[in-house]
């Protein structure tokens, strides 16, 4: 019986679909001589040196940072496309928050002959099953955001979690003793705690909390990610702790979801309430005053990374284990000096590169 790897390998050559660097690493892997493997890049070698097939695997594109996120790493591959002349083909594999779907996922992208995976894991510890499969399909990754618990991948893009996090944490707290409400109780929505950087921004925001006197007396871990369940969590909260002086939220739509909650409470005023991540949505409740911080992760910036470093390593250049992307602190008085900056790196700009969704 012919072994499937290397029938998947054959079709993967004949297509055009791995660069000749990659060729001879997969070549290597399943005991193929270099030599024979020479008569058969031949001339096409400069061919197959032009065409990339990327597969981004996503938590979800219902949220709108994966989105954002998805589109940066379109728009990098179209400037490294009209740069080159490559073609590029990225296409999306929606996981749908689900662990398993996201496993599936990078298993039809390792058979359809992908030559790079960029992930954005559902969470820290299911992702090494994932990197695990990548690396028996020697198909190389990279780490968007989120990161994993272990195993081997090319490089990690990252947000500064923990420093954002605070940042935004010490405005809120600023402006409660402000207020008059030094010491005061705060109240959270998270993502998930499975996640590293869901992990370092509890760490960032509480470190502010607590420096400023205050306790998180309690906090609802968001599962769909949707601004009706943060609504839901967020009124439950208020309802449970009527002396709470502080609101926290760890995403887009637990911001917007909670903002809502709070003036169906009628305690708007009486709650100072700050944000990780940011939509247009959120820039609008920063100018009204309503939204005190936000620290927003630059997704389009973090997608258009995560592709270059793929492409450079598919080329065989030296790339950085890891890359810290910088969050943007915005505030009611800073934010019409960053609006250029947000619309450039946070907000979505569809790139030109085939996007075929999976």
């Amino acid at each position: 019986m012919s072994d499937p790897r290397i029938e998947r390998f054959s079709n993967q050559m004949l297509a055009g679909r791995l660069t000749r660097r990659e060729a001879v690493r997969r070549a290597a892997a399943l005991g193929l001589t270099v030599p024979a493997l020479g008569a058969v890049l031949g001339g096409s070698a400069q061919a197959q040196d032009k065409e990339f097939q990327i597969a981004y695997l996503t938590p979800g594109l219902n949220v709108p940072f994966w989105k954002y996120l998805s589109d940066g790493i379109k728009q990098q591959a179209a400037t490294d496309a009209a740069k080159t002349g490559a073609k590029i083909t990225v296409t999306d594999y929606d996981s749908r928050n689900d662990a398993g779907t996201q496993l599936q996922n990078a298993q039809d992208a390792i058979t359809a002959g992908v030559n790079l995976i960029i992930i954005s894991p559902t969470d820290s510890s299911s992702a090494p099953t994932v990197l695990e499969a990548a690396k028996d399909g020697n198909v190389p990754v990279v780490i968007a955001d989120i990161g994993t618990d272990e195993g081997e991948y090319v490089s990690f893009v990252i947000s500064t979690n923990d420093q954002g996090a605070y940042d935004a944490g010490k405005v809120m707290t600023d402006k409660m003793e402000a207020k008059g409400w030094k010491g005061g109780d705060v109240l959270m929505i998270t993502i998930s705690q499975a996640r590293l950087n869901g992990q370092n921004r509890t760490k960032g925001i509480t470190r502010a909390v607590e420096e400023a006197g205050s306790k998180i007396v309690q906090f609802l871990e968001s599962k769909d990610y949707t601004r009706d369940e943060a609504q839901r969590q967020a009124s439950d909260m208020l309802t449970a702790n009527p002396e709470a002086r502080g609101f926290f939220t760890q995403h887009d739509e637990a911001a917007l979801g909670a903002w809502a909650a709070i003036e169906e409470s009628g305690r708007a005023d009486q709650l100072i309430f700050a944000s990780f991540d940011g939509s247009p949505e959120s820039v609008e409740l920063i100018k009204q005053g309503k939204l005190v911080a936000a620290a927003m992760q630059q997704p389009v910036l973090m997608g258009r990374l995560s592709m270059e470093v793929g492409l450079k390593h598919l080329r065989g250049e030296k790339v950085e284990r890891q890359t810290e992307v910088p969050t943007i602190l915005v505030t009611p008085e800073n934010v019409a000096k960053v609006e250029a900056q947000l619309a450039d790196t946070v907000f979505p700009a569809t790139g030109e590169a085939a996007t075929p969704a999976a």
